[in-house]
């Protein structure tokens, strides 16, 4: 880890008042749930075009419920590391005005982003916890559905399949939360790209409109990006590690 570039991305951070984050899954991984294209991420242990198809979906759930049940338990035991407590800390700090991940985790909201100054959590990717029927369009909570021993559940109202509200391969991102998150990152004056590897739209979009817009861009990652070359301050190692050392800085 750099002081240097601690200290710069530090002193960034001090002279911003309009800080949006962006999360993607390596944010998560010191909080014990596996990311997504590591080697030994999910994708290395299903099939992509398969477990997490909607298309599959739509005429067979079970593929996509084994691996969700496999998971779940990960994401329940998952506790917030000190990237997401940090990000919560900046926010109390008046310095935060949006979050926006790709994760559908819910750490963020669990160390307290939105909690202190009220700042919208843009969730790309939507909430393992929230379900609805693809039917009828009935909303669950998942403590309020038996998902262990069934092959998968259906709607108590329509028998539609219940699928979490996440978005699976083949539909579309909520067009109101992505353009409402792509606007706080042109009112942004500093940008702070953490776990994402970029390969994927809409966050390969994300820095380019914040260098269009003059915003500061910070990376912190623990691998080279294919857009390095728009950040102002590159950050390489875990992010609850570096997180710690910028509140050391910033408080």
């Amino acid at each position: 880890m750099s002081e240097p570039k601690i200290n710069e991305a530090a002193e960034i951070i001090k002279n911003s008042e309009n800080i949006v984050v962006f999360s993607g899954a390596g944010i998560s991984t010191e909080s014990g749930i596996p990311d997504f294209r590591s080697e030994d991420g999910i994708w290395s242990k299903y099939d992509a075009s398969y477990h997490g198809s909607y298309h599959v979906f739509l005429e067979n759930p079970k593929p996509f419920w084994k691996m969700h049940n496999e998971l779940s338990e990960q994401l329940e035991n998952a506790e917030p590391n000190a990237a997401h407590k940090s990000i919560a800390e900046l926010e109390k700090m008046g310095k935060m005005k949006a979050v926006i991940t790709q994760n559908v985790d819910m750490l963020h909201q669990r160390a307290g982003s939105g909690k202190y100054k009220d700042i919208p959590i843009y969730e790309l990717h939507g909430s393992y916890a929230k379900l609805e029927c693809i039917k009828c369009g009935k909303e669950y909570d998942l403590d309020e559905i038996d998902t262990k021993n069934v092959d998968y559940p259906v709607c108590d109202k329509c028998f539609g399949f219940i699928k979490p509200k996440v978005i699976l391969f083949g539909e579309s991102l909520p067009m109101g939360v992505l353009n409402a998150a792509l606007n706080a990152v042109r009112k942004a004056d500093c940008l702070i790209m953490v776990g994402s590897s970029l390969q994927v739209t809409p966050a390969n979009s994300v820095p380019l409109i914040a260098k269009e817009s003059g915003s500061k861009i910070i990376f912190v990652n623990k691998e080279p990006t294919i857009m390095d070359n728009l950040a102002d301050v590159i950050l390489e190692g875990k992010a609850g590690d570096i997180f710690t050392e910028l509140m050391k800085k910033i408080k």
